[in-house]
């Protein structure tokens, strides 16, 4: 009951408004009605199949010249946390508890799984108004060494790891990531190239003739593996989390067609294009998933929601966006929601999914924030609101969105285009209305009794951590403020301290209630990976306790921990210390060898929490990637895990070893 597009004359709104508001109340719920004239809803059911064709078929057969491909955002940054870690163990680094993310490397205490470098096509091609994903550039294979996921035994009380057995991959399977769940393995593979947010994902022809695999394996006999579900959706992919049994996945669907105008700029491709489509069915439109080879229709019409039919509201597109639910545990039983409008990128806690896509009505530009409600069964759509400034930026953006409760929290940046003052971040308090799905503004920070900015004139945002009933900003232009508010009301939510040093902070950890630790770039020592503790006991006063410089003096270094919380490893150790690992890429000049280029994984522990005027910050060692035995295409992948006493680094596809109490004595590449 869930997915979008536009009736074509007023009386077929009229008469279907009753309907459609039965599908949403079912689909949502609640009780809300979406369907009436009277909604405020951004998107609204499908009354019936063939109102479903006719939308879509609206899409291409109106002169739109290239309205469907403004600019679009870039990519992401940051919300509230877990640090991964699971018994003595530490595991992927997510946003949110319980919420599990795909990563290239997944461990479950006793074996390392290992995604390959070298599985995804490259680019895009663009000719004229047609982009399409290309397989004419597509990264290399080492023809000794087939594309495979890697599977290594660990011995943690001696840092060794050995491989004990690999999955081939297919040809053209390019895995994205991986899930492990008890003796399951689940590994998400593309067709095409999964890169940033960006431009072209707010284009139509590249999410054609793309397919998304989701393979399970039984482990429980790890020299025995076997496959035991196959299932592939048409469509590109866009993003995935786990929680529980139930997978989520979001992908996108163009539906193909022979001399198509995807934006048709004349009447003489408008009229091209309604005689292509004149005998089209909802089957030709809707994508298809197949179960262990047996296919179906992703979804019915009346799965689906479209935009609202007014003239303030024009953001349909003849993509489809599909939210699908697949319970581990019984794979056939998938459900899908569906919508027509854009996704780039999504925030996810454990009892909502939050998508969210630009807006270019003003030149101020903004956002606008969908919500699925998670539970049993297909996502039901819960509201949609539009708000100010753009989300998308640099970093890991889904950090500037957070759920307490019924709300969503999220900072946006607005661009004012004025040269003294470029840029105006924005708090939004938004909530669920009680009697429509939308979402109403609760507050907004700056405002006309606290206008003070958030962040100094023309400074970027770059770290942003949501923790609880407090939000930590982080901006930068030539100093560091480093804001901390106050969301304990969420109707006046109010600056209550500011911490101005050099440097950056581009990811922001909570170590507990009155610590807070931001990794970034030093202003000082430029070149070199900041490390800093504050001390956040007293909200109106912050203060850096202590700082650690990573990197190598006079080169150039960045840690891929900066712009991907993956690559952060966090696991507290039963001593009463924290530990973690920053993964550094180096490079610099040497009189003997010219340029080195260099992967350390440096090993830190942060001491005396309880205290938190007295904690400290401590170095303890690094862990040096030699070069591998072969090159990697684009730079490669640098993922940690700690077990025990025991640090594994994987850089590349290569796995490098060595016990915390002595990372100078080190093992690999295996």
């Amino acid at each position: 009951m869930d997915i979008g597009t536009r009736t074509t004359n007023a009386r077929s709104i009229f008469a279907t408004s009753f309907l459609a508001m039965m599908l949403v109340a079912c689909g949502g719920g609640n009780g809300k009605t979406a369907g009436t004239e009277q909604s405020n809803s951004l998107l609204r059911a499908v009354s019936s199949e063939a109102e479903f064709v006719t939308h879509f078929k609206t899409l291409y057969t109106q002169n739109n010249g290239n309205d469907q491909v403004s600019a679009a955002p870039q990519a992401s940054e940051g919300a509230a946390a877990n640090d991964g870690s699971s018994g003595g163990y530490s595991s992927t680094y997510t946003l949110e508890n319980n919420v599990d993310e795909f990563d290239v490397l997944k461990y479950d205490g006793d074996f390392l799984y290992i995604v390959p470098t070298l599985q995804q096509n490259c680019c895009f091609i663009s000719q004229g108004n047609q982009a399409f994903a290309s397989d004419a550039l597509v990264a290399p294979q080492d023809p000794q060494n087939p594309a495979s996921i890697r599977i290594l035994s660990t011995s943690p009380t001696i840092a060794t790891a050995q491989q004990v057995t690999t999955i081939p991959l297919d040809d053209g399977e390019y895995v994205q990531g991986l899930y492990v769940q008890g003796d399951s393995l689940i590994s998400i593979s593309t067709s095409q190239y999964y890169g940033s947010y960006g431009d072209v994902w707010r284009d139509i022809a590249p999410w054609g003739q793309q397919s998304l695999a989701v393979k399970i394996y039984n482990t429980a006999t790890i020299e025995n593996i076997q496959k035991m579900w196959d299932i592939r959706l048409e469509g590109g992919f866009v993003d995935s989390r786990r929680i529980g049994d139930t997978l989520y996945l979001l992908s996108r669907h163009t539906p193909y067609w022979d001399n198509i105008y995807y934006y048709p700029a004349s009447e003489q491709e408008v009229s091209a294009n309604r005689e292509t489509l004149a005998n089209t069915t909802s089957a030709d439109i809707i994508p298809n998933i197949t179960i262990n080879e047996q296919t179906r229709p992703l979804f019915t019409a009346q799965d689906c929601l479209i935009t609202r039919d007014d003239q303030t509201n024009k953001y349909g597109s003849p993509v489809i966006t599909s939210i699908t639910a697949v319970p581990l545990s019984s794979p056939g039983n998938a459900q899908t929601t569906c919508y027509n409008e854009d996704a780039s990128g999504i925030y996810m806690s454990s009892s909502a999914l939050y998508i969210s896509q630009p807006t270019f009505s003003s030149s101020e530009g903004g956002t606008r924030i969908h919500k699925f409600g998670l539970g049993a069964g297909k996502p039901a759509y819960r509201g949609s609101a539009d708000v100010p400034g753009h989300l998308w930026g640099r970093g890991q953006v889904d950090f500037r969105m957070s759920e307490k409760g019924n709300q969503l929290r999220l900072v946006t940046t607005r661009y004012t285009g004025d040269g003294d003052d470029l840029r105006d971040h924005q708090l939004t308090i938004l909530q669920e209305s009680n009697d429509d799905l939308r979402l109403e503004q609760i507050s907004t920070l700056p405002n006309a009794a606290r206008p003070a900015e958030l962040g100094k004139p023309n400074e970027s945002l770059y770290g942003v951590r949501f923790l609880d009933e407090r939000l930590y900003l982080v901006s930068f232009e030539q100093i560091d403020p480093l804001y901390v508010l106050d969301l304990s009301n969420p109707e006046d939510p109010y600056i209550a301290g500011e911490l101005e040093i050099p440097g950056f902070s581009d990811f922001l950890h909570p170590v507990n209630n009155e610590l807070l630790l931001g990794l970034g770039q030093s202003a000082q020592n430029q070149g070199l990976v900041k490390l800093s503790l504050f001390n956040v006991a007293d909200i109106a006063n912050p203060i850096e306790l202590a700082t650690q410089l990573l990197g190598k003096d006079g080169g150039w270094n960045y840690s891929e921990a900066q712009y991907n919380r993956h690559a952060f490893t966090y696991l507290q150790h039963p001593d009463g210390s924290d530990r973690f690992t920053v993964p550094v890429k180096s490079s610099y000049n040497t009189e003997q060898a010219g340029y080195v280029n260099e992967n350390r994984l440096y090993l830190l522990e942060i001491n005396g929490k309880s205290n938190s005027a007295a904690a400290s910050l401590d170095l303890i060692g690094d862990i040096i990637a030699s070069p591998a035995p072969r090159e990697n295409w684009y730079g490669g992948q640098n993922r940690s895990v700690i077990h025990d006493d025991a640090v594994y680094f994987l850089s590349g596809d290569y796995i490098w070893s060595a016990l915390w109490t002595s990372p100078d004595v080190q093992t690999g590449p295996q």
